[in-house]
This record gives structure tokens, C-alpha cells and sequence, in this order.
């Protein structure tokens, strides 16, 4: 019978690592940008648009460095300018193919007398998709493609909110930060906007502000009574404007 217990006891124990194993693959698997979209259709706002941004600062590029480069990109629709000491290769490709607008940038900056080369990528999308992970992984495939190293991925959402209801931008606030688990870090509030950084358990990777970390962040703006609202939701913060 001991044994026959123990028997029973491993594979209870199998069952439930087998378990938690998928359920941590399954939130791996899920992007920053599913994982806001997720959020917001679940708080009832409607997607209008979205974008994936990764950065990276890279070895001094000349500017024949920088066209070279360009040259290996050419679905990109490129134009080249240079004011204040600061150099742009700028690249945009509607791909129609994936329904997305895809930017590649080049900086070259001349600061205090040293130069200084930046790569900017940035997928941007309308409305909901029926495949958040399929655009994830879209990105990051060529973002290690241009980067040669997983980069640092900052996802953004925008959507509307069609209530008229006063005090909206308050508690719709409250309702995400409760959403994505976050504990605001920093607030910013005018009579028809609202900006709140916080941070949440649901992403590990931070950035300091001056009162703490944070890795997300909801902007709300409002038309006023009777009109629409405007929600941005950002990690670790927005990129877009708003």
C-alpha cells in the first residue's frame, strides 16, 4: 500500500508540474501586445490602432555606412535628409500582404563632437486583429533580422471608449490598473486628460522614473460629456502621441 501511495503521490506531482509548465509556456507565448489588447477589448474599448517600436544603439555609421545598409532593405521607400547635425535614412513599406506599415530609421548624430548612430523599426496596425501572436512574432523575426539580437520591445494600443458617464477617466483608470495588476508609480491629471505610469508583475522588464519602477503606462483623454475617450496603453511606456 506505501507504495502504491507514493505511486499515486508522483503522479499527482507529474500532472500538476505538467500543468504549470503549459500554463507558463502559454504566458510566454503571449506577447505584450496580446496581452494589451486582451486588457482592453476585456474593459470594453474599441481598437483602433497599434504599434510594435524596437531601438538600438549601434556602432558609429558612417553615412556611406548608413546607405549601404539602406540598400539591403529596398521594399523600403526610403528619403535621406540631414539638418542640426543630425543625419536620417528614413525607410516606410506598406506591406500589404500582413495589412501593416512598417518604418526602419537610421540616425547618424553629431553631440558635443561625437557621433553617435541609432536604429529605430516600428510595425504599426488598425483595429483589432484575429492574430496577435502571429504579428509578434512577424516583428521580432525581423527585428533580429535588422538588430542581430533579441531588442527591446515597446507595444502600444489605442482605442475609444463611447461613455458619456462623468468621472470617466477615474475610474476607467482604476478599472485597468486593476486589469493589468499595476500599482501606479507616477500621475499626471488635467480636467479632460489623465496619464498614469505604473508598474505591474505581468512584464518583468522596468524603467526608473524618479519615485520608482514602472513598466506600464495609460493615458486617457476625453472629448468631455457626452463624447468619446480616447485610451492609449503603453509597455513599459507609450511611444505614440497622444
Amino acid at each position: 500500500m506505501r507504495y502504491k501511495g507514493i505511486g499515486i503521490m508522483v503522479l499527482t506531482l507529474s500532472i500538476l508540474f505538467s500543468f504549470v509548465a503549459n500554463h507558463i509556456g502559454a504566458t510566454e507565448r503571449q506577447s505584450k501586445l496580446l496581452q494589451i489588447a486582451k486588457g482592453m477589448e476585456h474593459q470594453d474599448i474599441d481598437i483602433k490602432e497599434w504599434s510594435l517600436y524596437a531601438k538600438q544603439v549601434v556602432s558609429n555609421k558612417s553615412i556611406d555606412e548608413v546607405k549601404q545598409m539602406t540598400d539591403q532593405y529596398r521594399q523600403f521607400n526610403w528619403t535621406f535628409s540631414e539638418d542640426d547635425n543630425v543625419y536620417k535614412a528614413i525607410g516606410v513599406y506598406n506591406n500589404r500582404e500582413k495589412n501593416v506599415t512598417e518604418k526602419l530609421q537610421i540616425l547618424n548624430t553629431l553631440t558635443n563632437n561625437q557621433s553617435q548612430s541609432y536604429i529605430l523599426y516600428e510595425v504599426k496596425g488598425v483595429n483589432s486583429q484575429k492574430n496577435w501572436i502571429n504579428i509578434n512574432e512577424y516583428f521580432q523575426t525581423n527585428a533580429f533580422d535588422i538588430f542581430h539580437e533579441k531588442p527591446t520591445t515597446f507595444a502600444c494600443v489605442a482605442g475609444i471608449i463611447n461613455d458619456n458617464m462623468e468621472g470617466v477617466l477615474n475610474q476607467k483608470s482604476k478599472n485597468l490598473l486593476k486589469e493589468f495588476e499595476a500599482k501606479p508609480v507616477e500621475q499626471l491629471q488635467e480636467p479632460d486628460f489623465l496619464s498614469v505610469s505604473a508598474k505591474t508583475p505581468i512584464w518583468e522588464d522596468t524603467i526608473p522614473t524618479d519615485e520608482n519602477n514602472m513598466n506600464i503606462q495609460i493615458a486617457l483623454r476625453t472629448d468631455g460629456l457626452g463624447g468619446k475617450t480616447t485610451v492609449v496603453i503603453g509597455t513599459p511606456i507609450i511611444t505614440s502621441e497622444y
